[in-house]
């Protein structure tokens, strides 16, 4: 029987008054039931783990018609989940596929033990030609959230906007998304309350909070402090400039994870104009003589539809939306083709994903005692205070942004910066990058025992672009995700990552770093040992051992005016050819930035709030 909104807050109560045994032992059983759980977790290979179809033949049962219908309830989904009923005036239906965040999930701390939950979908890229090779089957894990929240609940919380060049290249063919025009919506989500800003640049009053890291360890000093000593600036990296360094500003409140359900869903769960269906996998868009009129999806074994008379609003994230199109019939027609899809629309669909590019090799040893360290029961402690170790992900507490081989105005590279005993880093590079053993062991052994630094280098803009495709014409069979890394004609891309590498040894041979004996010691990669250690040749070597996307994709359906035989949708957000759909999440966005991309959804929902709503009466 299908959930009722009525269930649903009955539901949310529940969870509310479960969360209110903030104890410390309340949370350790937690930690310990979830490890049990995550050790007999199998990745999953297709959509059957989580749905299935009792009679794929059967004629869908109606349920129910509405002004719009929002298929993916992540971070754009939610924003527009909460704007589009504010006013009373519009029916709204929002299907996610996903499950309900927990105590568990709100957490920082716990994310890295996520990947090995129900709550992340379970992606893997194919076989990598350049990439990943150091990683199981030579395939990059690809985490992506299955909750309403979508990645909000599973990600790292960090909130980068990206550089204004980088929204003026993005406004220059599409009109209304140049910095000028994407600020306000920035500031409209923001809830800030950060130690140090430039003053115009935040929000302090939307329900999207944004806070400094609340840990910040005596190491992350050190780390401002050798970039002062190379006449980098301390900045507030979302504000006037972003060349510098900066402590993270992350999107918890008090310390902990602060999602899109949080910020916007949960306020609107109790309007009588709205109803969310999760556990609910869209696997059709109902279109008659071009116009989008309603979805097919399947909830507890069987498939339903439901209508829309305004709009059908697509907002399963750059893996789903793609893949929500094609299996519609729009997309390119000679691969719609292959898998004996009717062609409602030839579009470029799923060929432009842009992904950023990190090495997650680069640790170095410290003289930093690892005596009298806390206490699993006083991390817990500390973070039911609103600190610690457990108000972060994998204490990365620092950032930095940088052009080391030419400068721009934009930065090229990120160094993410983070710091622990090597052991303590083990569920990270084993589960969640999925390195083999024999790498692992290369890396970490030399380090046991000891405390150390890590610099993750982030190449932001890549020439290289990848795809995804359809599997099969099967809805419950995942997509084919190729992140395509160092694939760029001309090798560019591997250069930068290179120059970003020798830019980090020059970072650690600061006296600051030198101050706790900063020293790369890992031991030459297994399928490496043939070039002289940490010569050129060996850092290409190891560049396609242990290069990883970044986990921020974009461009699957790409934004551009019509003349752009690229483009998905228009500065609308409108499909070509297709009356009454759009698409509104990280997909669309047409160019990299040099930013994690949560923040950049947040802003595509509210801007795509703001033109429904005038559309259609309600501004």
């Amino acid at each position: 029987m299908l959930v009722t909104n009525i269930a649903l807050c009955f539901l949310a109560l529940f969870i509310s008054v479960s969360a209110s045994e903030n104890s410390v032992e309340y949370y350790q059983n937690l930690l310990q039931e979830f490890l049990k759980n995550a050790s007999q977790w199998e990745q999953p290979t297709d959509s059957r783990r989580f749905f299935k179809l009792i009679d794929e033949h059967e004629e869908a049962i109606h349920y129910g018609h509405y002004d719009f219908i929002i298929v993916g309830v992540g971070v754009a989904g939610s924003v527009l989940v909460n704007r589009l009923t504010e006013s009373g005036k519009f029916k709204v239906l929002a299907l996610e596929a996903g499950l309900r965040e927990n105590d568990f999930t709100d957490v920082p701390g716990f994310a890295t033990y996520l990947v090995r939950s129900d709550f992340n979908w379970g992606y893997k890229t194919v076989p990598q030609a350049n990439a990943c090779h150091g990683l199981r089957n030579k395939q990059c894990n690809y985490p992506r959230g299955r909750a309403v929240g979508g990645s909000s609940v599973i990600n790292y919380m960090v909130y980068t906007r990206g550089n204004k060049e980088d929204f003026n290249k993005w406004g220059i063919r599409n009109q209304g998304w140049d910095y000028k025009g994407v600020l306000p919506y920035f500031k409209k989500t923001e809830n800030s309350s950060l130690d140090f800003e430039d003053a115009g640049y935040h929000g302090h009053h939307g329900p999207l909070s944004v806070e400094t890291a609340k840990y910040y360890p005596e190491i992350a000093n050190i780390f401002l402090k050798s970039a002062k000593q190379r006449g980098r600036k301390i900045l507030d990296y979302n504000g006037r400039d972003q060349n510098g360094y900066s402590r993270f500003q992350m999107m918890t409140r008090k310390g902990s994870r602060w999602s899109a359900n949080k910020a916007f869903v949960a306020s609107a769960m109790y309007r009588e104009n709205f109803e969310l269906l999760d556990h609910s996998l869209g696997i059709k868009i109902l279109i008659k003589d071009y116009k989008a009129y309603g979805v097919e999806f399947i909830r507890d074994g069987k498939k339903y539809k439901a209508t829309a008379s305004k709009e059908v609003i697509i907002c399963g994230g750059t893996i789903n939306s793609p893949q929500m199109l094609m299996l519609s019939g729009i997309g390119p027609k000679e691969h719609l083709n292959e898998l004996d899809i009717s062609v409602v629309q030839d579009l470029p669909v799923g060929k432009n994903l842009y992904d950023h590019q990190v090495y997650i090799a680069l640790l170095f040893s410290t003289n930093i005692s690892t005596q009298n360290e806390p206490s699993t029961e006083e991390h817990i402690k500390h973070y039911l205070e609103g600190h610690g170790l457990l108000t972060v992900v994998s204490a990365f507490t620092v950032v930095g942004y940088e052009s080391p081989r030419v400068k721009t105005k934009s930065p090229r590279v990120e160094y993410a910066f983070f710091s622990g005993h090597i052991e303590e880093a083990a569920p990270f590079f084993a589960d969640f990058l999925q390195m083999t053993e024999e790498n692992w062991q290369a890396i970490s052994k030399p380090l046991a025992g000891k405390y150390m630094l890590g610099v993750f280098p982030i190449l932001l803009h890549p020439k290289s672009k990848g795809t995804i495709k359809l599997k099969t014409k099967d809805p419950l069979d995942f997509p084919l995700l190729d992140s395509n890394c160092y694939s760029d004609k001309n090798g560019e891309d591997m250069k930068e990552m290179l120059s970003a590498i020798k830019d980090v040894f020059q970072l650690s041979k600061t006296p600051a770093f030198q101050s706790i004996d900063s020293k790369y010691v890992s031991d030459p990669l297994p399928a490496c040992k043939e070039y002289k250690h940490l010569s050129d040749d060996y850092w290409r070597c190891a560049l396609k051992q242990l290069t990883y996307p970044g986990l921020h994709p974009v461009g699957t359906c790409k934004m551009g005016p019509k003349s752009d035989k690229t483009a998905i949708v228009d500065n609308k957000l409108k499909v070509y050819g297709i009356n009454g759909l759009r698409v509104a999440d990280a997909s669309v966005i047409p160019v990299t930035l040099a930013a994690h991309t949560t923040a950049a959804s947040y802003m595509v929902g509210e801007k795509a709030s703001d033109l429904i709503r005038k559309e259609h009466g309600d501004l």
